[in-house]
């Protein structure tokens, strides 16, 4: 029995460190808005837009960096990712109007969308079966550690010089290097331990829309909807609700977002393992009605320090499914198209990272957070739904008899 290949630590890692830019980068946004609301005069929908432009320059560089993972490596993909990043995080002191940062952050928003597919795959080809639901969710739960590294970050700088706070992501250069000593090229790796690659085959833009290939995508696309629906919406409204709805202070609330992450950090760890053990739709499963479970808590509960501390919980289970998906997109797409259809997959979610804060604070306006909250848990009842109807890709007494 194989654990993997003898490159699958240094991988681990390599996608680990890479994966972490992303989430340091979407809440950097987050954190300086309000600085950037008043330095370039902008109205709260321009703003908002801000962030739009940086999912949409995602989406399509799902397509752009899949394609170049496929075709020229992914290594390749993921160093150039790296290093695209950097220079859009640094190029904050080359902009100043809300135009250009309407471009820069479509520029950084394309790096952004390369790096989850790449990082899935290399994982997906460098551990086996039987444990690569743990290593995705272990790589995929520095999220929430990127999370906090930016909040960190934003008390030491906002107040100093706010650009800072984006300049630090030029640190996506040293992890490209680092990327690079770590991963084997694709040319020297050992095959996939599932299934044999065609070094000769090109993959172009309609590959994951064939016959065979299209309902897979539709319904992977699906379930990325609702995770990041579920979490945008979650995340994003449950503070103001506890401090409109639930009477706590401000200065209480400035701690949440760590209790949250931590509760999210051992979520994916949990859900990895589970998956490894049970199989990975049982597992989404799981998770997202542990999701459904702990908002649902914010609907009915009114005392306002256990809310707080509920936070572990609702952490634990927001991410469940993001770790597990790393390991599913990879089984259930054919190898050649691992990182394009999980990157596509992934990323078209973000569509409803978009939608979700908007629909549940227009909601709200007219009938409070509550109902917009008892929304998102039914968003994740909606995923756990959608799920039975989605194939299993992993069982443990088939992995369990894979030999060397």
């Amino acid at each position: 029995m194989i654990n993997g290949t003898r490159y699958r630590w240094p991988v681990l890692w390599a996608a680990f460190f890479s994966y972490l830019i992303d989430s340091y980068d979407l809440i950097v946004l987050a954190i300086a808005m309000p600085v950037l609301l008043k330095v370039l005069h902008m109205s709260l929908p321009e703003g908002g837009l801000l962030g739009s432009a940086t999912m949409a320059g995602a989406i399509a560089g799902s397509v752009l960096f899949g394609l170049i993972a496929e075709n020229r490596g992914k290594r390749f993909s993921l160093v150039l990712a790296l290093i695209w990043l950097g220079i859009g995080m640094g190029a904050v002191y080359l902009v100043n109007s809300w135009m250009h940062w309407m471009i820069l952050r479509f520029f950084t928003g394309l790096a952004l969308g390369g790096l989850w597919g790449p990082c899935a795959a290399l994982i997906a080809e460098h551990w086996s079966p039987q444990y690569r639901g743990r290593a995705a969710s272990f790589v995929f739960s520095s999220f929430a550690i990127g999370a906090s590294l930016a909040s960190w970050v934003g008390r030491m700088v906002l107040s100093v010089q706010w650009q800072l706070l984006f300049l630090t992501g030029v640190v996506s250069i040293p992890i490209a290097f680092l990327v690079f000593r770590l991963t084997p090229p694709d040319a020297q790796r050992l095959p996939a331990l599932d299934q044999a690659v065609s070094p000769s085959l090109k993959v172009g833009i309609g590959a994951i829309f064939t016959r065979d290939n299209m309902p897979k995508t539709i319904m992977g696309t699906l379930i990325s909807v609702v995770n990041l629906a579920g979490y945008w919406g979650a995340a994003f409204w449950i503070p103001t609700f506890l401090t409109t709805e639930r009477g706590l202070s401000l200065t209480t609330m400035a701690g949440f977002s760590f209790v949250m992450y931590i509760g999210m950090f051992l979520g994916f760890q949990f859900f990895g393992i589970l998956s490894d053990w049970m199989g990975r739709r049982k597992s989404m499963i799981s998770a997202f009605l542990t999701a459904a479970v702990a908002v649902a808590v914010y609907v009915v509960v009114h005392q306002p320090m256990f809310l707080f501390w509920w936070g572990i919980a609702v952490g634990f289970g927001l991410c469940g499914v993001g770790g597990v998906l790393g390991a599913y997109y990879a089984e259930l797409f054919p190898d050649h198209l691992r990182a394009y259809a999980g990157g596509f997959c992934w990323n078209m979610g973000r569509i409803g990272a978009v939608l979700a804060p908007y629909t549940i604070g227009y909601v709200g306006r007219t009938h409070g957070l509550q109902t917009g909250l008892a929304m998102t848990s039914g968003v994740y009842v909606m995923g756990a739904v959608i799920l039975f109807f989605m194939p299993e890709t992993f069982r443990r007494r088939n992995a369990d008899h894979v030999s060397p």
